[in-house]
């Protein structure tokens, strides 16, 4: 028995000596790799301080993500064990307060887009199957709903079967939103199908994507209305695409779900190039209050810069961000009184002419502006951080990425990061 104790007992210090070493060895590689920060140049700093800069970054050949504050930079794939238990699961931090708040409703959920929250209610919809492959039919998803009163905490949970979903390979929640007393889930959907090819054999694979519309009888636990409203496919030489356009924050309530769709003609050309021709572009609204395509109240000009600009939405409000030669001009339309909410608005930023890549976020009637460089050319706004006042389109916030702990803006290392991503947390 004394023989056993003493190998445990040898065990566990060789178990925490190898952590300890684990640890050092962790905490020095860490320390060798450069921490950015988000410093202020113009404005309130308050204006940043949730705000996280999601990066690449290239050192020796080996890619690194990593996530930027106004505090620091934070390696985000070692695989350190206590990164698991230290680093917010969610990028939305509502989600991750409401983690710690409400641990037993939460247990479960990953889906940042399968929640809705307002000050009453919070609730959750997943699809789930087998996930057999992509490819494969009859993966047996239904769709799962978790609801909670915040007030009382009472929960209303429950599982519902999607019809006809041994037709589709792929199922994804993309949306949920409170209509009234109803709940309307919309999903992304694959199809694929499979066809002959010249020479008979059945390996042609045909993909075709859905978006669909459930509106749900919280009550009767039940699907009342089922609305596929747009689809994404290719037959023969022309393709049809839709890009949707979300919100900034997908938890907050919203009644419209905005989408483009487009046509294309693939030609293929003598020397055996591939062309493509764009031949309709139509841009939809959907009322999930009535189940309703509703037209915008704009005029055919407008409508074409709508086209060709990019959308977001906020609020019940579509923000129409136009970009060309000579700046930006934001349009700010309002979804519920379906008009023009003020004057355009013309957006005049701190950067030099030939910087034009631009990137576009917008919450709660301010933008944010990220500019980052493409390719082998690296301008001088990589690593800014611009904040613009929708209500006047004046500049409210200017920052820039900088190395923590050095004397100087060190350009070259920040030359080095691909900013993908602006959260606010």
């Amino acid at each position: 028995m004394m023989k056993r104790y003493r190998n445990m007992a040898v065990i566990a210090a060789v178990t925490t000596l190898s952590l300890g070493i684990f640890y050092t060895k962790v905490a020095t590689s860490e320390s060798k790799q450069p921490n950015f920060y988000l410093a202020t140049e113009k404005g309130n700093s308050k204006e940043v301080k949730n705000i996280v800069l999601n990066a690449g970054y290239n050192k020796n050949g080996i890619d690194n993500n990593l996530r930027i504050t106004t505090s620091g930079s934070e390696y985000r794939n070692s695989n350190l064990i206590f990164d698991q238990f230290n680093t917010n699961f969610f990028e939305i931090q509502k989600l991750n307060d409401l983690q710690k708040e409400e641990k037993n409703y939460m247990r479960g959920k990953t889906l940042s887009s399968g929640f809705y929250i307002d000050k009453n209610y919070i609730w959750y919809a997943d699809a789930r199957g087998k996930h057999a492959g992509y490819n494969e039919k009859n993966n047996g998803y239904k769709l799962y709903i978790d609801g909670m009163d915040r007030q009382n905490k009472d929960r209303f949970k429950f599982k519902l079967d999607i019809p006809k979903e041994e037709e589709y390979s792929y199922i994804n929640v993309e949306d949920i939103q409170l209509i009234g007393k109803e709940i309307v889930v919309t999903t992304y959907q694959n199809k694929t199908n499979f066809s002959d090819n010249h020479n008979g054999n059945m390996n042609e694979v045909v993909d075709q994507n859905e978006r669909v519309m459930y509106r749900i009888n919280v009550s009767q636990k039940k699907i009342v209305e089922t609305k596929v409203f747009n689809l994404s496919k290719n037959e023969g030489n022309i393709h049809t695409d839709v890009q949707t356009t979300g919100s900034s924050d997908p938890t907050q309530p919203n009644n419209y779900f905005v989408y483009m769709e487009m046509e294309s003609k693939n030609t293929v050309q003598q020397n055996g190039d591939s062309t493509s021709e764009l031949i309709r572009s139509d841009l939809h609204v959907i009322n999930m209050k009535t189940g309703k395509d509703e037209p915008l109240n704009l005029s055919k000009e407008q409508l074409e810069i709508a086209k060709q600009s990019e959308l977001m939405l906020d609020s019940n409000f579509l923000y129409i961000v136009n970009r060309n030669d000579k700046g930006q001009t934001v349009l700010k339309y309002s979804l519920e009184r379906k008009m023009l909410d003020g004057e355009p608005i013309k957006i005049n930023i701190p950067l030099q002419k030939k910087e034009t890549m631009i990137n576009n976020m917008i919450l709660k009637g301010k933008l944010y502006m990220y500019p980052t460089s493409t390719g082998e050319s690296v301008s001088s706004s990589n690593g800014m951080v611009i904040i613009i006042d929708l209500s006047d389109g004046k500049v409210i916030y200017e920052g820039r990425v900088k190395l923590k702990n050095t004397k100087e803006h060190n350009m070259e290392l920040v030359k080095k990061l691909y900013f993908y991503d602006l959260r606010i947390q």
